[in-house]
């Protein structure tokens, strides 16, 4: 009870000190979040994994379905066109890193062809979408939680440098930044970033709760059991046709609320983490997932060097592929431009609503692959 507790709550500090404390902000909720789940899962303090992962499983529809809420598709097509390009680069390296990292490890690594297909919804959408591929795939926790360890460490890597030279060595390669390029929208007259009521937080969650019923009850109606793929697919898809409606898209502080549980998942998914036994066990792991990052980074730079996508789009929207829309805050202050936050955020949100799709599909074809490899 006291860990469950200390978890629910955790997110709610996080929050409001981050609006107190500039530095806090500045090193972002959802890093503060994963260390504080590192913490609290490779020291002395003995935690209950089931308790863990039950957070886990319940934070995973919950961010994914309240964040694609308050999606606004028609207004990224129209006026975020540079980065809709620049989030469908970064889609096709890291597919193509996906399978590079599934030929050479398959034979070696159990289920690489499912790992595949969790690393495209890892670098496409961020955490959760690979927690809710990995669930829909029925991927073993041991390989889950490995492959989660590999990327906190190879990602930690990355990210600072994206937040210290990134920006001076890549302006080498791609164009300055075009104000045209980016959403130019006042981020305080977007209801679903404003501070939420009792009543809209309780409005948002029910949706989603709504949707996650309709999904589990119709999963039992044609199938007799959960089928993991429906409900995830079918949350996802459902959260993106209730965006379109304007009065559901627009409720106070939905972003924020689905914010929450991304922080939520980010402490459960570290306190899973076991970099002990990555080290003795999981080298392989981090051979996969830096084959799928790095041949994903590379090919986005070459797209984005060919398309002429500025360099500032360019890492906002990697960023919101590699780590999610929590992450574009803190990397646009360190490359000293806020104008690209909504930019990343769609560029994010719009990760959220593929990743799934791509990442179960992905999986399923690399699978049907294998039966050619061995036979």
């Amino acid at each position: 009870m006291l860990q469950a507790l200390v978890m629910l709550i955790a997110p709610i500090i996080l929050t409001w000190g981050a609006k107190k404390y500039t530095w806090i902000e500045n090193i972002g909720t959802v890093i503060i979040a994963y260390a504080l789940g590192i913490f609290l899962g490779n020291t002395f303090y003995t935690i209950d994994t089931e308790v863990s992962k039950t957070l886990v499983e319940a934070a995973v529809p919950l961010s994914i379905g309240l964040m694609l809420l308050s999606s606004n598709m028609k207004q990224w097509i129209t006026q975020a066109k540079s980065t809709i390009l620049s989030f469908f680069c970064n889609l096709f390296g890291v597919t193509i890193g996906a399978v590079i990292a599934f030929l050479v490890f398959t034979g070696t690594l159990e289920s690489a062809h499912y790992l595949g297909g969790m690393s495209v919804g890892l670098y496409t959408g961020g955490t959760p979408n690979m927690s809710a591929i990995g669930l829909a795939l029925e991927v073993n926790d041991e390989a889950f939680v490995l492959m989660n360890t590999a990327d906190m460490i190879l990602g930690g890597i990355w990210m600072i440098f994206l937040m210290t030279i990134a920006k001076t060595l890549f302006g080498f390669v791609l164009p300055e930044y075009k104000a045209e390029n980016s959403i130019i929208t006042d981020l305080n007259k977007i209801p679903a970033l404003q501070g939420p009521s009792t009543k809209s937080i309780l409005a948002s969650i029910g949706i989603v709760v709504l949707i996650l019923g309709i999904c589990v009850g119709t999963s039992l109606l044609l199938w007799g059991k959960m089928d993991e793929i429906y409900i995830i697919l079918g949350v996802t898809s459902l959260a993106i046709g209730a965006s379109f409606n304007s009065k559901v898209r627009n409720i106070k502080g939905s972003f924020l609320v689905g914010e929450y549980f991304v922080l939520l998942f980010c402490i459960g998914l570290g306190s899973l983490s076991n970099f002990e036994k990555l080290l003795a066990e999981g080298s392989l792991y981090i051979g996969f997932v830096a084959i799928v990052m790095f041949t994903g980074i590379v090919i986005h730079l070459l797209l984005a060097k060919y398309f002429k996508i500025d360099v500032d789009t360019f890492i906002i929207t990697s960023t919101a592929c590699l780590y999610g829309p929590a992450f574009v805050g803190p990397v646009s202050k360190a490359i000293k431009n806020k104008k690209v936050i909504l930019s990343g955020m769609a560029a994010g949100t719009l990760g959220y609503a593929i990743a799934n799709y791509w990442g179960i599909l992905l999986g399923k074809l690399l699978l049907i692959f294998t039966y050619f490899l061995v036979g």
